[in-house]
């Protein structure tokens, strides 16, 4: 857990963010906020902060389905009222939670689910085959779950009480995939759909809030009995309401959000999937060589730019797949060297070639790297990478940010040398998208049959630890991109007021039951 400021962040990250948005002003009334906190007498050792009650911000006109609402605030809140089959946790591995045992036939096509005999949804009733295939069959046609569902064929509830889902092709990781809220049938269109979740949603007297589910039906001790709810119409309103200590948790992307928010706060680090890579022009120029590629891959000082440009933010990796993964090959990790990395690229550096009109020096190793002005994160990664190999003999990178339309557009027509990117990977390790032949984000136009046949292998195969060592041996030597680092959401809680916090992907409020939440007696 680390303390940090908005100052201390603003100057870490080198660039600030854009505007929030508009304010109302009877919602950020900062002086109700100034009579809450003690006052201290010279000398005297500050008393410890704590809340009345621990509060979350939400939006009270918007769903809390957990299909359909929107990311942050909502999802946090949905998190505490619903339950999927499988919750993921820090290392990326599937854990039960609604679903007792799966088994899959002979073809690798088809799994069985094996629902918990013991589940309930809040009010008592039990969970059932058609609540969980309903809600599948909801998320497979969603924004937020269509695209790591797009491999099933069907969903559906057979006469034994089990889900069967079926496949297009084998994949023995399907459980990763299937840490989405199960949410009651017929319940979906309510503002608060039924789940089986440890908290129900009241509301009364004008006010809503989460209370405790004496008949939750995992039984587990929960930190406290009530959540007080308030109401955030934006993500900027959010913000201010965890700076004016009317909200306890906000769980926020660092690359945009943080030197927002005002105010001392401690911070846990949440893992994500989420992929920021330097891609190469594979189809033409000089990345068209897969040594150039891969020296310039080993060239990168990855460590120094996770730990201290990004201040902890992004976590170093040499392959597409998290380093806290099971599956993440780091026997096969190259030990960085400064010195040998750029000796190794400068000696790939193409030499000067004359112009045909003024008999002029023209470098070929003068290199476009693009990336997103909106992103003021990644620019100031991509400078950091940028001049980091500018020692390195003839190579010289210009880092060019342009405007997220016009920088879709440059990748999708080839016009780049280098970009920095980022992509959310599915908790599979599905990479077929990213480097595969013909791939939808594949925009170096990187093509290479033996490569393609070992994401498929990894993808489908039974053998995953055999064959993720194989393919991670090939990206090596063939570079289709060059893997920087796994970006870090951060949990932000006040000084002292949350114990125990350890948040899975995808969900801030892994193991609960072994919080500690301090408020005023």
């Amino acid at each position: 857990m680390r303390r940090l400021t908005a100052a201390l962040l603003a100057l870490l990250l080198l660039a600030g963010c854009g505007s929030q948005g508009e304010i109302e002003q009877e919602e950020l009334d900062w002086g109700a906020y100034q009579e809450e906190l003690p006052e201290e007498e010279p000398g005297q050792e500050p008393s410890p902060y704590r809340p009345s009650a621990f509060t979350l911000a939400y939006h009270k006109d918007h769903t809390l389905d957990p299909i359909t609402c929107g990311e942050g605030i909502q999802q946090d809140v949905a998190a505490l009222l619903y339950e999927p089959l499988f919750r993921l946790n820090p290392a990326f591995e599937p854990e039960p939670v609604l679903c007792e045992s799966w088994e899959w036939d002979e073809s690798g096509l088809i799994c069985t689910l094996t629902l918990r005999q013991d589940a309930l949804f809040q009010g008592g009733a039990s969970l059932t085959a058609k609540d969980v295939a309903e809600t599948l069959q909801r998320a497979a046609a969603s924004e937020r779950y269509a695209y790591r569902l797009r491999n099933v064929s069907s969903v559906a509830a057979n006469r034994a009480g089990q889900v069967v889902i079926t496949l297009l092709e084998p994949n023995w990781s399907l459980p990763a995939l299937l840490d989405i809220p199960i949410v009651k049938s017929g319940t979906a269109d309510q503002l608060v759909p039924v789940g089986t979740g440890p908290y129900l949603f009241v509301s009364e007297n004008g006010a809503e809030y989460l209370a405790a589910d004496p008949g939750w039906w995992q039984q587990k001790k929960l930190p406290v009995e009530k959540i007080s709810l308030i109401h955030a119409k934006d993500r900027a309103t959010a913000m201010y309401l965890f700076s004016s200590h009317r909200a306890e948790l906000l769980t926020v992307d660092p690359t945009d959000d943080l030197t927002a928010v005002a105010g001392q706060y401690e911070t846990v680090y949440q893992p994500t999937t989420v992929l920021q890579f330097i891609g190469f022009n594979a189809a033409k120029g000089v990345f068209a060589s897969a040594e150039v590629r891969s020296a310039f891959s080993r060239a990168i000082p990855r460590q120094t730019l996770a730990e201290v440009q990004m201040a902890g933010l992004g976590t170093a990796a040499q392959f597409p797949i998290s380093p806290l993964s099971p599956l993440y090959p780091a026997a096969l990790e190259t030990v960085y060297n400064r010195d040998e990395s750029l000796a190794a690229l400068a000696a790939l550096a193409v030499p000067p070639a004359e112009t045909e009109e003024a008999g002029e020096a023209e470098s070929p190793s003068s290199l476009v790297l693009l990336v997103n002005e909106e992103d003021a994160f990644r620019m100031t990664s991509a400078r950091f990478i940028a001049d980091s190999l500018s020692p390195a003999g003839s190579w010289k990178i210009e880092v060019r940010a342009l405007p997220w339309e016009e920088y879709l557009t440059a990748l999708a027509e080839g016009a780049f040398d280098l970009y920095f990117g980022e992509v959310r990977l599915t908790a599979d390790w599905d990479l077929r998208d990213l480097l595969g032949t013909g791939g939808p984000v594949n925009y170096g136009g990187y093509s290479d049959e033996t490569t393609d046949a070992l994401l498929q292998g990894f993808a489908t195969g039974v053998d995953r630890e055999g064959n993720v060592r194989m393919l991670a041996s090939r990206l090596l030597e063939e570079a289709p991109i060059a893997p920087v680092c796994f970006k870090n959401y951060t949990v932000l809680t006040h000084p002292g007021v949350v114990e125990g916090l350890s948040p899975a992907p995808s969900w801030t409020f892994y193991q609960l039951e072994l919080w500690n939440i301090h408020l005023s007696e």
